[in-house]
């Protein structure tokens, strides 16, 4: 019995291994980002890997969430949808990035992508089977940005 059970095993495999490639994937490219606290923006980078034979529209959201950076005070709250139409392999999205006087250690803040819808090539919502996903978000789902402080403490001098 252990000898048919080998090729069942095998045949099992080839095929989780052809529906993987047929699933896109969805995530951040790089996950690492730097910003100057003056630099305005930041422009994170999403990247699909699009399946074999994908002919789909893939919507992703997006939002910020606060680490040691809090927004309102070190970047602007920021959420919203990338859409990925049939052939698209990458989308940027910018935050902004709020600048002021107050020497500060390096902050840092999230952005998470979540709830992935799929549709056809028009656009329309289609159901995507969990056996046999179209698309999915795939590490890293979490991007994070580092705001360097470019705001001196001061200097103080003293006459003689």
């Amino acid at each position: 019995t252990s000898r048919r059970a080998a090729p069942a095993l095998a045949g099992e495999e080839d095929e989780e291994e052809e529906e993987d490639e047929a699933c896109s994937r969805i995530f951040f490219e790089p996950c690492l980002y730097h910003c100057l606290e003056n630099c305005g923006s930041v422009t994170l980078a999403v990247a699909c890997q699009q399946g074999l034979g994908a002919n789909q529209t893939f919507y992703v959201d997006f939002r910020t969430e606060d680490g040691s950076a809090k927004a309102g005070s070190d970047y602007e709250y920021s959420e919203g949808t990338l859409i990925f139409k049939p052939g698209e392999t990458r989308k940027e999205l910018a935050i902004g990035i709020i600048d002021d006087d107050i020497f500060e250690e390096d902050e840092h803040f999230f952005v998470r992508l979540l709830n992935l819808r799929v549709g056809d090539a028009e656009g329309m919502f289609e159901a995507d089977c969990d056996d046999h996903p179209k698309g999915k978000l795939v590490a890293p789902l979490v991007a994070t940005v580092t705001i360097l402080d470019d705001d001196h403490a001061g200097i103080f001098g003293f006459r003689e």
